[in-house]
């Protein structure tokens, strides 16, 4: 019923979007300080204006080196279709507009071309894909307030994940990497979603922000900038590329062995989760983890420095999916991840970032905790693996690891 009524809501606001673009651009941006339209290809848009706008380069994907045997075969298939399932590779890039604002949690970028009815830009904005006449920006506020105003450069990097460790690194933090190979010069404010990642602010000030240039904005936030500086996502969502890993590992520098090789002598770790989405009989796998010379974990109560350290130059890690598994950056390269996936919920964020950490992969599926479960609320619920499976793959590791 929720979901229906904010369907329904969405619909009503995105009508009265429609009969905004009626009014005469000065009118609609002095009483309600929003825009009317959407567009997916801001650098046309910057050609178009004059706007300053850098090509980047692919945001090119790489899929893992896969174990096959001993991995779930089903699992294999739904993640490389998934993968497939994407429109072709898109492009990065960054461009420069004059008077540019952010809008709302979302971050919703929105250019304002001189008379003009303001644009959201969709393919910076981190909704891109969903149907453009019901983009959030259009169908999430009836009147905004004002937009604040700030002098000089702002950079936007916040965007989807606002609370998500996993979407920090891989969509959010990557942006400063884009922006800073664009080369248009020193910024003023760095713009990000406010957030409630206690972790957030160490990860900014690793990649050499000032604490004092943040700016967050919240859900009825609206900020305008003289200049704004926007990216292109660093990939599709739950999607990361070899570029957006290669930043990573020279943001956190010496903390990160990754560029060790070979993944033959680094830790074998199984690392647990305490929260949603757990594995309830970890207490049966513990002597198969023993006799395969794995090691238990987990994250939880562990600062930034020390989760890293867990994973440095780590040959094999086991693990159910989880965020904790976004640390794969600081594995050794050639090292081995076997990925414990819950019934009826198959995300490929971590089978992608394996390819792009130069990591081999292995899938298991476990099973749910009651016969007949209907996979309601999958992406959470805890579940069983069996020791025999977990077994049976890591004996399928072994010669990799």
């Amino acid at each position: 019923m929720a979901a229906l009524i904010k369907s329904l809501r969405r619909g009503v606001l995105a009508s009265f979007t429609r009969a905004r673009a009626a009014l005469p651009a000065s009118l609609n941006d002095a009483a309600f300080h929003l825009p009317t339209r959407v567009i997916d290809d801001t650098p046309a848009l910057a050609d178009a204006l004059g706007w300053p706008c850098v090509d980047l380069g692919l945001n090119a994907v790489i899929l893992p080196t896969v174990i096959e045997r001993g991995a779930d075969t089903d699992a294999l298939s739904r993640l490389r279709a998934r993968v497939a399932e994407q429109r072709p590779s898109s492009r990065a890039f960054a461009a420069r507009l004059p008077r540019g604002r952010v809008l709302g949690l979302g971050c919703s970028a929105i250019a304002q071309p001189i008379a003009q009815h303001g644009v959201v830009l969709a393919d910076v904005s981190p909704h891109f894909g969903e149907p453009m006449a019901r983009h959030r920006a259009l169908s999430s506020f009836l009147i905004a307030p004002p937009p604040r105003r700030l002098a000089g450069v702002g950079a936007l990097i916040g965007a989807i994940g606002h609370d998500n460790f996993y979407h920090w690194l891989f969509d959010v933090l990557p942006r400063i990497g884009l922006l800073r190979s664009a080369g248009f010069g020193a910024v003023d404010h760095w713009i990000v979603a406010d957030d409630r990642l206690t972790v957030a602010r160490e990860l900014l000030s690793r990649a050499g922000i000032e604490p004092s240039k943040v700016r967050c904005v919240g859900r009825g936030g609206h900020l305008e900038c003289e200049e704004l500086v926007v990216t292109s996502a660093p990939g599709r969502i739950c999607e990361p590329t070899p570029r957006s890993v290669e930043f990573l590992r020279e943001l956190f520098g010496s903390e990160s062995a990754a560029i060790n090789s070979g993944g033959a002598s680094g830790r074998r770790i199984y690392v647990a989760r305490r929260g949603r989405r757990k594995i309830v009989n970890e207490d049966e796998l513990a002597p198969v983890l023993a006799h395969h010379g794995i090691e238990q974990t987990s994250m939880e109560g562990l600062s930034l420095s020390e989760q890293i350290a867990v994973f440095r130059g780590a040959s094999l890690v086991v693990a159910p999916h989880g965020a904790a598994l976004s640390h794969l950056v600081h594995a050794a390269k050639g090292a081995t991840l076997v990925e414990l996936h819950p019934p009826n919920y198959l995300n490929q964020a971590y089978f992608v970032l394996a390819g792009a950490c130069g990591v081999r992969y292995l899938p298991v599926v476990g099973s749910p905790l009651r016969v007949g479960d209907s996979g309601r609320d999958a992406s959470v619920a805890d579940f069983r693996i069996e020791a025999a499976q977990l077994d049976r793959a890591l004996r399928e590791v072994e010669p990799h690891s």
